[in-house]
C-alpha cells in the first residue's frame, strides 16, 4: 500500500468505529428506515406553546439510515454584497447564531422516530430529539414525546428516487480538517460541514455566546458551519438554494458526474482528489 492507501484505510476504520458503533441510547446499531421516511421533506408548519411558524424554511433529507437537517428562521436580513463571515455586521452574526441544523443517524421503533445527531449547529442541551410520526399520503405530522411541540412535513416530489449518504475521508491526500457529509435524496441533495470540535453545553447558541464572550475570530470558527440544500439535476444541477452559510447560495457544490462510485466503501471526486466513504447507496455509479 502507498501512503494515501494506508491512510484511507485508517480513515475508514476510525469512521466505522465513530459511526457504526451503538449510541449510548441505543441497543443496537440503527436499522433502515421505513421506506415512507425517504426523501426530503419540507416543513410547512411548527406549532408550540405560544408560537405558530409557518415562514421559517426548514428541510429535513432522509437516507436509510442518515439524515440532514437545516433551519433557516424568519426574518433574515439582507446579505447582499456578503461573500464571507469576516464580512458580517454585528446584527447579521447575530442572526446566524439562531440558525438550527444537525446531522447524523435516524432510528425508527414503530410511531417513534429518534434523531441521534453526529453533529450540531448548536450546542448540546441535554435534550434528546424524539417524535412520534404519522404518516398521511406525502404529508407527515411530528409530535414531540420528549418536548411540546408539533411539526407538519410535505414531501417534496423531486426527492423521490435513490439515495446515498457519503462522508468524506481524504482530501488531497490528507484527512479532511472538518468533518463533511454529502447526502441525496431523488433530485435533491444536502451538504454538511461541521466543527472539528464540540461546542461547551448551553440552552442554544446565543446563550454560549452572551456567557463565553468569545473573541470576534473564535465567533466566526463558531459560525462556520456549512448545511446546505440544492438540486443536483435540473437548469442548475448542484446549485446551492439555502445555506447556513448565505453566501454559498447561488454558488455549486459540484458538477455532474464528477462523484463516481469506486467499489463498494469508497466514491471518489474529480481526479480523486477527494474520496467519501459510502454509507447508504441505492443509485446508478455517479451522482
Amino acid at each position: 500500500m502507498n501512503h494515501n492507501d494506508l491512510c484511507l484505510a485508517g480513515a475508514l476504520r476510525d469512521l466505522s468505529r465513530r459511526y457504526f458503533a451503538p449510541q449510548a441510547d441505543m441497543a443496537a446499531a440503527p436499522a433502515p428506515v421505513p421506506n415512507a421516511y425517504l426523501g426530503v421533506w419540507r416543513r410547512s408548519l411548527l406549532e408550540t406553546a405560544g408560537l405558530c411558524d409557518t415562514h421559517s424554511h426548514v428541510f429535513w433529507l432522509q437516507t436509510p439510515r442518515w439524515h440532514a437537517d437545516l433551519r433557516l428562521p424568519a426574518g433574515r436580513p439582507d446579505f447582499s454584497g456578503v461573500h464571507s463571515l469576516a464580512e458580517c455586521s454585528d446584527a447579521q452574526l447575530a442572526w446566524l447564531a439562531r440558525q438550527q441544523g444537525f446531522s447524523g443517524v435516524t432510528q425508527i421503533d414503530g410511531e417513534r422516530c429518534t434523531w441521534h445527531r453526529q453533529m450540531d449547529f448548536q450546542p448540546a442541551n441535554g435534550s434528546r430529539d424524539i417524535g412520534r410520526m404519522v404518516f398521511d399520503g406525502e404529508r407527515l405530522i411530528e409530535t414531540g414525546l420528549e418536548a411540546d411541540y408539533l411539526e407538519t412535513w410535505e414531501r417534496l416530489p423531486p426527492s423521490r428516487g435513490g439515495t446515498a449518504a457519503l462522508e468524506l475521508v481524504m482530501e488531497a491526500g490528507e484527512q479532511p480538517a472538518r468533518p463533511a457529509w454529502l447526502l441525496v435524496a431523488g433530485a435533491c441533495f444536502m451538504y454538511v460541514q461541521g466543527r472539528p470540535y464540540s461546542l461547551p453545553d448551553a440552552p442554544d447558541l446565543p446563550h454560549l455566546i452572551a456567557r463565553m464572550r468569545p473573541s470576534h475570530a473564535q465567533l466566526l470558527d463558531w459560525l462556520n458551519v456549512e448545511i446546505s440544500f440544492g438540486y443536483r439535476m435540473g437548469p442548475n444541477p448542484w446549485r446551492i438554494e439555502h445555506s447556513t452559510l448565505p453566501f454559498r447560495e447561488e454558488t455549486f457544490l459540484t458538477r455532474p458526474g464528477a462523484i463516481r462510485r469506486l467499489g463498494y466503501q469508497i466514491a471518489v471526486e474529480g481526479s480523486r482528489e477527494r474520496r467519501w466513504r459510502i454509507l447508504d447507496w441505492s443509485l446508478g455509479a455517479a451522482l
